[in-house]
């Protein structure tokens, strides 16, 4: 999308993981998107700036209390603010609800959701919250199914071992010790106890592991919308995924899991396991880099040139 007058001017605040590779995406064609770094010594000050001359800020990361940068939103009498929820800032909030550490100015800014369950959560903080499809994954050329039929896991950190289902992850490996489980990710490096077909790797290359597993499993108990699911689905990978979305198949307890892991197993015996076909189309149709572009700025184009006003605020008891 472009335009014939000066750039509009996006300042873009949050997840530094994910801010990194959207702000490229979007800078460029009539739109300025720059991208601070939270760990260069002139970040912050770069930041504001940005803000202080922006037409819209756009925070990846939902609150309903004011940080640094919605303090300064609003010092700055910003009146087209987004933020995004997506992923664990829902669990933080509805602890600051708990406590009675709601801001209105917050909670009337617009507020988007980076998957369907994630919004209907933030709608039960009592904000109004919309689902808008802002993830993106670069395209691959999927590679063929690998000889051997392994499943692909991941956590951080033994710290979120609850979180990320490590316990589900030690269980189903053990139930199925003739199939080997490739744990990546891990800050530690090793799980003390471990079944030997379960192998831990730590900071890893990620697309080499796709293109040799057969399966990613994600067994969490609670996330926004993950980006391994949406890499894995590029590379043509069959994905188990703890909630309901297209391409994958929906695994919430360790028997689903083992049911349905021994399946492709059996499937990848007989030589029928192919790519996921299905995983394949959703990418092509909704997740491609492009697509994601051209939809995004369209949305931001309307907020920015729509007449100012704060998004509905419903207060509801503290939970």
């Amino acid at each position: 999308m472009s335009h014939s007058h000066e750039p509009y001017r996006v300042a873009v605040h949050g997840l530094p993981h994910f801010c990194s590779k959207l702000c490229p995406l979007l800078d460029g064609g009539g739109w300025s998107v720059p991208y601070r770094s939270p760990f260069h010594p002139l970040g912050w000050v770069e930041r504001l700036a940005d803000l202080a001359r922006c037409d819209l800020a756009y925070s990846w990361t939902g609150r309903i209390n004011p940080g640094l940068f919605l303090r300064a939103a609003r010092a700055l009498d910003k009146k087209r603010v987004i933020l995004l929820w997506s992923g664990s800032d829902v669990l933080f909030a509805a602890e600051e609800l708990k406590a009675g550490r709601l801001d209105h100015w917050v909670a009337s800014r617009v507020h988007w959701a980076v998957s369907p369950w994630m919004a209907e959560e933030v709608r039960a903080l009592g904000i109004e919250c919309e689902y808008v499809q802002t993830s993106f994954v670069t395209p691959v050329s999927p590679s063929p199914m690998p000889d051997d039929f392994s499943v692909l896991v991941y956590a951080p950190s033994l710290k979120k071992a609850e979180l990320y289902g490590i316990d589900r992850i030690l269980k189903v490996a053990e139930e199925l010790p003739s199939i080997r489980f490739r744990l990546v990710g891990l800050a530690e490096g090793s799980i003390p106890g471990a079944p030997k077909n379960l192998q831990v790797f730590a900071n890893v290359n990620l697309d080499g592991f796709y293109r040799r597993s057969s399966v990613l499993w994600r067994p969490v108990r609670h996330d926004g919308l993950s980006f391994m699911v949406l890499e894995a689905l590029s590379h043509g990978r069959h994905v188990l995924y703890s909630y309901p979305f297209p391409g994958c198949r929906q695994a919430t307890t360790t028997q689903q899991a083992v049911a349905e892991i021994e399946r492709l197993r059996d499937l990848h015996a007989a030589h029928a396991l192919e790519l996921n076909h299905e995983g394949l189309q959703v990418i092509a149709r909704d997740y491609d880099k492009d697509v994601v572009r051209s939809r995004l700025l369209a949305r931001w184009e309307q907020i920015i040139l729509a007449p100012a006003a704060p998004a509905k605020f419903r207060r509801v008891a503290a939970l």
